[in-house]
């Protein structure tokens, strides 16, 4: 069964975190991931899969292009794939029973975006989920547009409920650092979390 974030995101049953934004599914569901933990560390005991990536953290499998490890939640931007020419043979020679759950994730998995691609992002506001693509743009604004004090964000969230959310007219700003997206507090007054 999967389970959703606060934004709406379906991840596989177990996810500790969400693999669109990375928020953390222990508050959404606490019973599954309990249950489902000692699982994903179980898959990645060595052998890595087709069309999968390792996280550089934790070691847990994730789908090729995924941009949040599922098991620990750090970023995978950057992550190399796993190889698959020395390793496939390893994996059918361990025990067949990690290779039956194996193949049930790679199958949904294989659709999404290739290996290599440039980086993708959009910014979902969860007040009215309006979805912003910020791929290929190094250095985003996002405040609320003020013509008097010619103030002009990248992305103006005064249509959505800025104003009355606390939004200031040079909130946050999102840029690209060392192949990840990060975000910046422009000394809101509500801060940026």
């Amino acid at each position: 069964m999967p389970v959703y974030c606060s934004l709406g995101h379906e991840n596989p049953d177990g996810s500790a975190f969400c693999d669109e934004c990375g928020e953390p599914l222990s508050a959404v569901a606490p019973a599954a991931p309990a249950a489902s933990a000692p699982a994903a560390p179980v898959a990645p005991s060595g052998a890595a899969q087709p069309g999968m990536q390792t996280c550089p953290s934790c070691g847990a499998q994730n789908p090729q292009g995924e941009a949040f490890c599922s098991n620990c939640g750090v970023s995978l931007l950057g992550a190399p794939a796993a190889v698959s020419a020395p390793v496939p043979p390893v994996a059918p020679a361990a025990p067949a029973a990690p290779s039956a759950p194996a193949t049930s994730t790679p199958a949904p998995a294989a659709a999404p975006a290739p290996a290599g691609s440039p980086l993708r992002a959009r910014l979902i506001v969860e007040a009215d989920n309006q979805e912003f693509d910020i791929s290929g743009k190094d250095n985003i604004l996002i405040g609320r547009e003020d013509a008097v004090s010619n103030i002009f964000p990248d992305i103006d969230l005064t249509p959505h409920g800025g104003e009355e959310g606390g939004v200031s007219r040079m909130h946050a700003r999102i840029f690209i650092q060392n192949g990840q997206y990060m975000i910046e507090d422009e000394n809101s007054t509500n801060y940026t979390f």
